[in-house]
């Protein structure tokens, strides 16, 4: 037997310094099952007018317009000794990415500013945008090339200096982090993370449902959520993660209409 011993690749350095932080959340963990047959024909009417329209982009959307109705998740508890909350006045989401840096695969992230401001199709493009960017050119993610550049013991005390200041950590942050593994057939998963509430994305799957006394066959999406238990309590996260499920299964199907006309007017 052979083993090989290496340093750890610098493409995972910013990794350890997110997980570092990430200890100090107390997560709790909820999940769901989620009717999507309305989105599914919202994206069936999009892609008729040739857009291309992402899971995420409708999950970004309903979970933004959720938060404003449960304000108190929009916010983050700091420190071990002396806890301090800070409740933040924008809704910006955090979308996790798969990356290439040379031949190297990784996970980063990106912000995206008030989503609860945005359209879907302005969501779109955004994840578009996120989704060409080249890891290593972009100014995206500079900031990230920039932490794997310097050793860990470095990074670790700038990463840290980055997050004591909320508007940097809001910037870095968001409001709410959420990742898929929708690619693959993974049901649901609970990510680790620095933010009050985390989303994990499973793949859709045709199920055996019971509506008004019926069998029937639904594509059921799988959503999960870490929560920080020092910033809410299990009450809210539970009417928090219902209302986006409402949000997403009586979505407005005519309401793509308005967002043609809107992209027709730019």
């Amino acid at each position: 037997m052979t083993i090989t011993t290496q340093s750890l690749p610098v493409v995972r350095r910013h990794t350890i310094h997110f997980l570092e932080k990430a200890k100090n959340s107390q997560a709790v963990y909820l999940s769901t099952d989620i009717d999507a047959s309305r989105i599914q024909e919202v994206k069936r009417r999009y892609e008729q007018a040739s857009i291309k329209i992402s899971y995420i982009s409708f999950l970004l959307f309903a979970i933004s317009r959720a938060i404003e109705v449960f304000p108190e998740v929009n916010s983050s508890v700091q420190g071990r000794w002396h806890l301090k909350r800070w409740q933040f006045s924008t809704i910006d989401a955090k979308v996790t990415l798969d990356k290439l840096a040379g031949q190297e695969r990784m996970v980063v992230s990106s912000v995206i500013p008030e989503t609860n401001k945005k359209s879907l199709l302005a969501i779109q493009d955004e994840i578009n945008e996120l989704k060409i960017a080249s890891f290593e050119t972009s100014d995206r993610f500079q900031s990230i090339r920039k932490l794997q550049r310097l050793p860990l013991w470095i990074g670790r005390i700038i990463y840290r200096k980055i997050l004591q200041n909320p508007i940097t950590w809001q910037q870095t942050q968001g409001s709410f982090t959420i990742t898929s593994l929708g690619h693959v057939p993974i049901q649901s998963f609970f990510p680790i993370t620095t933010n009050t509430v985390c989303f994990g994305v499973g793949s859709i799957r045709e199920c055996a449902v019971v509506r008004e006394g019926q069998v029937v066959v639904r594509p059921m999406l799988p959503l999960s959520m870490t929560f920080d238990h020092r910033a809410i309590d299990g009450a809210l996260a539970s009417e928090f993660l219902y209302r986006i499920k409402q949000n997403v299964e009586e979505w407005e199907v005519e309401a793509w209409e308005d967002d043609q006309k809107n992209q027709a007017m730019m």
